[in-house]
């Protein structure tokens, strides 16, 4: 019989054989199937484990600790993390302190206390919500149809509808429930406290068990285009800790940050930061490939300039393993700029997956796909003149689209 191990270490995409007790490697294979690949090993009592795109930290049943570690550095890790989330303060001389991932989640975690509490103080944005009651007085509009059939013998009582201002919608709950969350993470005790504090004071927002895609479908404007820095975050804990996307299911013990969703975020936040006057990025746009909106696709962002898509774009995070895949890509992307009006394409991949800059012309059309690869492994320094290449390569490509067409 297998003994548990202290502590496992994976890399991102890679088989490593590993001892696993029975119900480590049942918890495993069951709870964390959409993220992880186990199987059992031939001839020995070994499993083989693959974190594919995710790295961080896992608690398992038996006590024992799983830690998936990124193709990257540590520290170009957090970097990466600390620009996909907008962190506003000098962060060079406190990541430089960060070599271990189970700091990861508490530097995120301190940042996403400080955007609550500057929420809390400066007011929780608050929405008419519709309620149905059945009431013993009349409030908003009585429902004649439901009054009847549930008041035929009860006359003291009028089934209601009405519209409440309240903090309890969605934007509220997405915060309450990363909060709450995070509270089962053994953080410095003044972070617990605060985090602790802030459910406290969202007393009055119902607790929730969202999926993490749930952030996507909030419909921001000038009232609540706030929330959106916040909102980030949240998907962030979600994802991390979601055992079961579709049944809303979250273990307080696991973090596991996925690497695609990170590295869209960061080229989305790199080139939004260095956008053109005139020019700008709209990130995660939903629309449909065909007039009867029955065929949704969502790319990671496009580039705008004087109304105009420019180009329709998508981050990959991911081994390409064979054509297939490549082509897969293409075929995306190309939809994208279909339903976006636009003859420019971009895929943008990390070069310790693949190395590559070409462009594609599309038989028959105009549209023409670019890929350019960004290097996430050099240093800081390094590593900010990379950012400064990519978003030159991409926006001096649109500008040049932009004076043809205007032409």
């Amino acid at each position: 019989m297998a003994v548990a191990a202290d502590l496992i270490t994976l890399s991102e995409y890679e088989w490593k054989p590993v001892e696993l007790v029975d119900e480590d490697a049942v918890f495993i294979a069951k709870e964390l199937s959409s993220k992880l690949m186990i199987m059992r090993g031939v001839g020995d009592d070994r499993f083989w484990v693959n974190p594919n795109q995710h790295v961080g930290i896992v608690a398992l049943p038996s006590g024992a600790r799983l830690e998936s570690y990124p193709k990257v550095p540590v520290r170009n890790l957090f970097y990466m993390l600390a620009v996909a989330i907008d962190y506003p303060k000098p962060f060079r001389e406190e990541l430089a302190e960060f070599e271990r991932l189970e700091h990861l989640l508490e530097f995120v975690a301190e940042f996403f206390a400080d955007l609550v509490e500057d929420r809390i103080r400066n007011g929780l944005y608050r929405a008419y919500v519709e309620r149905e009651e059945n009431l013993p007085f009349v409030r908003g509009r009585i429902d004649l149809y439901r009054d009847v059939r549930q008041n035929y013998l009860l006359r003291h009582r009028t089934f209601c509808r009405h519209a409440e201002l309240t903090w309890d919608i969605p934007e509220n709950q997405l915060i309450r429930q990363a909060a709450y969350m995070l509270t089962g993470w053994e953080f410095r005790p003044q972070l617990r406290t605060r985090l602790s504090s802030i459910d406290a004071t969202l007393h009055e927002v119902t607790p929730t068990a969202y999926p993490a895609s749930v952030v996507n479908r909030v419909q921001y404007h000038r009232l609540n285009e706030d929330y959106r820095e916040v909102h980030r975050l949240c998907q962030l804990f979600l994802e991390g800790a979601s055992l079961s996307e579709e049944l809303g299911t979250f273990g307080f013990r696991t973090f596991l940050l996925d690497m695609n969703l990170l590295f869209e975020m960061f080229v989305t936040r790199v080139l939004e930061a260095r956008a053109p006057t005139g020019g700008a990025l709209q990130g995660q746009v939903g629309m449909h490939l065909d007039y009867g909106r029955r065929v949704a696709i969502r790319p990671d962002f496009l580039v705008r300039a004087g109304g105009r898509v420019l180009a329709a774009a998508d981050c990959k995070y991911k081994r390409i393993l064979s054509d297939e895949y490549k082509n897969h890509d293409i075929y995306q992307v190309l939809a994208y700029c279909l339903a976006a009006g636009t003859d420019r394409g971009l895929l943008i991949y990390p070069r310790h997956i693949v190395d590559i800059d070409d462009r594609i012309q599309v038989l028959n059309t105009a549209v023409e796909i670019r890929r350019l690869s960004v290097d996430l492994g050099k240093d800081w320094d390094e590593l900010e003149l990379e950012c400064e290449a990519i978003a030159q390569k991409v926006f001096g490509w649109t500008a040049a689209e932009a004076g043809r067409v205007a032409a």
